[in-house]
């Protein structure tokens, strides 16, 4: 095929992705990093399948969940990002070159959808925060991750995010099949998830 024609950051990204080397140079590097600033801990690893396609749903406490939540999955993790970080031209680079890709949270983004339900049918796995947005705790979850198990057959890993202290905290618990595709059943495995997630943080 001819490359001739290929934006130069598309080239780049598709070089990072052969045998997703950056991937584990990165996460090795931002591991060490973070532990030897915050301190990060991850329990239940035993919870995650080691391939298959795997919708991680995970709560969100902070800026710093997206790469926590990458560390600690044991394979490469696509992480589903608000667009906003991917105006700037470096960090939409970056961010492509470790799995990511944006997502649109002012609407139903289905190409973002789409192109996620691709990827879990390819077994890949999915990180996706499912309340949508930073938060407390008090802030319902919403039905994208029970939406993309449903439509690409996979099974949701919840997983729960909290600090001690500096240091972070993530535990996987044991992951939940999608029934059926109706919408009962679609809410009903949010509702599970997300109390599954609320079991695993630590009582205030």
């Amino acid at each position: 095929a001819d490359t001739r024609f290929i934006p130069i950051e598309d080239k780049i990204v598709a070089l990072t992705h052969k045998n997703n080397w950056f991937y584990w140079m990165s996460k090795f590097l931002v591991t060490n990093s973070f532990r030897l600033y915050f301190g990060i801990k991850v329990h239940g690893i035993e919870n995650v399948p080691k391939e298959a396609g795997l919708v991680v749903a995970a709560n969100h406490i902070s800026a710093f969940d997206p790469p926590v939540l990458g560390l600690s999955v044991p394979r490469v993790l696509s992480v589903m990002a608000k667009k906003e970080l991917f105006q700037n031209a470096a960090l939409r680079t970056l961010l492509r070159a470790v799995h990511g890709f944006p997502i649109d949270r002012s609407k139903s983004d289905m190409s973002a959808m789409k192109k996620a339900i691709r990827k879990l049918r390819s077994g890949d796995a999915i990180g996706i925060f499912i309340q949508g947005t930073r938060n407390t705790g008090d802030v319902a979850a919403q039905n994208g991750a029970a939406y993309l198990a449903q439509r690409a057959e996979v099974a949701v890993l919840p997983t729960a995010i909290w600090r001690e202290g500096r240091a972070f905290h993530v535990r996987f618990g044991e992951s939940i099949s999608a029934q059926n595709k109706s919408k009962e059943s679609m809410q009903d495995l949010t509702t599970k998830t997300m109390a599954a997630i609320n079991e695993m943080l630590p009582s205030i």
